[in-house]
């Protein structure tokens, strides 16, 4: 039996009565870690990251989603909504309904009888059981591939209570568990989740605490204290750099990172190229996009950054 797995054994059974708040999960995703893996995505963030891949992941309770592009016309959510949150805009023959967030209660009534798809509730409370019997479907996968469930967010740190108790129940099932993690929580949060997980990813988005706070709307300084006491301990991670156009992936910034995390020393990191399709994802909680100019990286730029990682001593992955 591996060293994490008799730590795991050790301890008391995990709580699978825990609440908390799940926003997806995502089978066979072969980016979030080895082989084949089950991602469980839960809500709530502590950033405010100005490129977030799924802002609907950032508040922590649950909230209505609307694709207007879905939308019929067809009114019957407006004379559900017990809220009058929902109001239908425009002619009879090209109408919409149109969501007012402050009065909106996210009850999901509308939801029941939306047919066509235009209205969905982005979180779901379920229980450590919920979630760990519908990953541990795909144990087959788990152990032919190598691969596991990947805990992410939002901020899995978040509610540390349910993640916790999710990845000892995945360990004790022999599940492999990988943590995605913005580092931004107490140590004791972190360093207790890092012991009940086999592969820690963990954003370092910038060096420079201005940039930082500027881009994320927190500082780092707690993000980078963890990331080397976790080092320091000696767990198994990687560190993953969203690189975003024309906002840290300057091949100074770049440097900045590289140069820390070989000096915590990790021998490896992960250059993630933008990812410019979450945009139409800011449409569905009606909230602007600031970088919708923002193009994806191209090959050359990104083997360019990697080069710069390589010359301060790491192994380079691009991509998840």
């Amino acid at each position: 039996m591996a060293l994490r797995e008799q730590h795991a054994s050790a301890l008391e059974p995990a709580d699978l009565s825990v609440r908390g708040l799940l926003l997806d999960i995502d089978r066979f995703a072969s980016h979030d870690g080895p082989g084949i893996r089950s991602s469980v995505y839960l809500k709530g963030c502590p950033l405010s990251c100005a490129w977030c891949h799924s802002p609907e992941s950032q508040l922590s309770h649950p909230e209505l989603l609307y694709q207007s592009e879905r939308c019929n016309g067809c009114a019957l959510c407006p004379s559900t909504c017990p809220e009058s949150a929902l109001v239908m805009s425009g002619t009879s023959e090209s109408a919409v309904a149109v969501l007012d967030r402050a009065a909106c209660t996210a009850c999901g009534e509308c939801v029941d009888v939306c047919y066509t798809g235009a209205l969905k509730i982005a979180g779901d409370g379920v229980t450590v059981g919920d979630v760990l019997e519908r990953v541990a479907r795909d144990a087959p996968y788990f152990k032919s591939s190598g691969g596991g469930v990947t805990l992410s967010g939002g901020e899995p740190a978040r509610q540390f209570d349910f993640s916790y108790n999710f990845l000892l129940a995945c360990q004790q099932r022999g599940i492999h568990t990988a943590l995605e993690t913005t580092g931004y929580a107490r140590r004791e949060v972190i360093s207790a989740l890092a012991d009940v997980t086999d592969l820690i990813l963990y954003d370092v988005k910038f060096i420079d605490p201005a940039e930082h706070q500027r881009h994320t709307g927190v500082p780092n300084a707690l993000i980078l204290d963890n990331l080397r006491v976790l080092a320091a301990a000696g767990h198994d991670m990687q560190v993953r750099v969203p690189c975003i156009s024309g906002v840290n992936d300057a091949p100074d910034q770049i440097r900045a990172t590289a140069a820390m995390t070989a000096e915590v020393g990790l021998g490896s990191i992960v250059l993630l190229p933008y990812n410019s399709a979450a945009g139409a994802k800011y449409e569905w909680i009606d909230s602007p996009f600031e970088l919708s100019h923002v193009t994806t990286q191209d090959e050359d730029a990104m083997n360019a950054l990697a080069d710069i990682c390589r010359a301060e001593g790491l192994e380079v992955q691009i991509g998840g």
